[in-house]
């Protein structure tokens, strides 16, 4: 195969000469032809990249697929995001990419294991996680106990009574009574039974204890499964069935991808002040004359009912409310203009900035996590570069979100704003949504 080489050099032009002697064999070893190669000398200046620039030109001009080698992936970037954007530009033009180590020759692979994560010392993290093993291996707890354990002295995991009674209760409910999650966190709050913290239960929480081996004596850590490690709190045999029944209970076949919405984190219950969540409904159903048909139904509901059964049932179709919304802010922005200015106050100019803060961190952690699935075959890199647009598009929309807005001028063309700008616009004007039954009132 046609094969280019590509590498950079932080010890001046003289080891550009080793590098290339180690491209050739690398073509020597694995019988590719060697077309080219093209290395950069890392200055002060590590953004510039003109032999990189240069290669790609070349690519796209003789419009032919080469395998392109790289000593390793941290010629390609000083960090994750970097790598995975050259790999992807790379493989958009046909060509494939590969590293020169024997032993870890796919990018991303790479790239995990020599550059880690950001912010994190390779060297330390090695050493925690091999001491964690350690422990691991003698069935020691290792950070904080699940509900209804404790950490002992020795070390191992240690039963508290009373938390376990509401473990047993929450594994009958589900595997005795048929309850949903929802219905047993509703049990255990209406009869002021706490969580640890002392809060109140949910579904999440519900589900994490449903899916814990820890809860039948058996300890799992860094591959490592070790039954009868402590005492159980649950059967096998039950745990088993709970198992079952949440195969059972989950729907086949369904993957669901579905939009944003427009007043996430936005919207509150006027009744319990909790946050209004969005949710997404697909029904199927067939018609008299024989024929199926699909129907997509998306909505505002209070996250009390849906998490802590709370509250009562209040929801707003997502269209209605959306444009409610919109209508209301135009009149209470121009309230607000002739009374004390068009501008925001400090306090919800850092308010706005967390959010985008946030927002930001959060699509960094997805592309993080969408990298090692793409390394571990779970992803292709089509699916990685969406991620890393994603991410182009909440950090523009993050700088836009500082900069002067002509309020007017921006709601009279909203129809022709995006998704981003849309809600981009509603953060920075909008400190709170509170969606009653029938009215909605918006705080700016």
């Amino acid at each position: 195969m046609r094969a280019l080489g590509y590498y950079r050099s932080i010890n001046g032009p003289e080891s550009l000469v080793e590098l290339k002697e180690g491209f050739e064999d690398y073509c020597d070893r694995y019988v590719h032809q060697g077309m080219g190669t093209f290395g950069d000398v890392i200055s002060g200046k590590p953004a510039e990249k003109p032999e990189y620039d240069r290669m790609l030109s070349y690519i796209r001009e003789t419009e032919s697929n080469y395998l392109i080698v790289v000593p390793d992936a941290g010629h390609l970037g000083s960090d994750l995001e970097a790598v995975a954007r050259r790999l992807v530009e790379l493989e958009a033009t046909g060509s494939k990419v590969t590293c020169a180590d024997d032993d870890m020759p796919d990018p991303l692979q790479n790239a995990l294991s020599t550059l880690g994560m950001k912010g994190v010392s390779k060297t330390r993290s090695e050493r925690i996680k091999e001491s964690m093993r350690e422990r691991a291996l003698q069935g020691k707890g290792l950070g904080k106990p699940p509900f209804g354990y404790r950490n002992g002295v020795d070390g191992t995991l240690e039963i508290v009574p009373e938390e376990a009674s509401v473990v047993e209760l929450i594994y009958r409910l589900y595997t005795g009574d048929g309850l949903g999650l929802r219905l047993i966190a509703q049990h255990l709050n209406e009869r002021d039974i706490l969580t640890r913290r002392g809060g109140r239960w949910n579904m999440v929480t519900i589900r994490d204890i449903l899916r814990n081996s820890t809860y039948m004596g058996t300890y799992t850590r860094f591959g490592l499964r070790l039954p009868k490690s402590h005492e159980a709190i649950i059967p096998p045999k039950t745990y088993r069935i709970a198992q079952d029944e949440t195969r059972a209970r989950r729907p086949v076949g369904r993957v669901i991808n579905s939009e944003p919405f427009l007043l996430s984190g936005m919207a509150y219950c006027g009744y319990c002040n909790n946050k209004m969540m969005g949710v997404t409904r697909r029904q199927s159903w067939r018609r008299k004359d024989g024929r199926r048909a699909k129907g997509v139904y998306r909505y505002y509901q209070c996250q009390s009912r849906n998490n802590q059964s709370l509250c009562s049932y209040h929801t707003w179709r997502s269209a209605q409310l959306e444009g409610t919304v919109v209508a209301q802010l135009k009149y209470a922005l121009q309230a607000r203009r002739s009374s004390n200015g068009n501008g925001l106050s400090p306090q919800r100019r850092e308010e706005v900035k967390g959010i985008w803060e946030a927002r930001v961190k959060n699509a960094e952690r997805r592309f993080l996590q969408a990298m090692k699935r793409t390394a571990q075959g779970e992803l292709d890199l089509e699916v990685l570069r969406e991620y890393l647009d994603n991410l182009d598009k909440v950090r523009t929309a993050a700088v836009d979100s500082a900069g002067p807005v002509d309020v007017e001028a921006t709601i009279n063309r909203w129809e022709a704003l995006n998704f981003d700008e849309q809600q981009g616009f509603l953060l920075q004007h909008i400190a709170k949504i509170v969606v009653s039954d029938d009215s909605v009132e918006v705080l700016v």
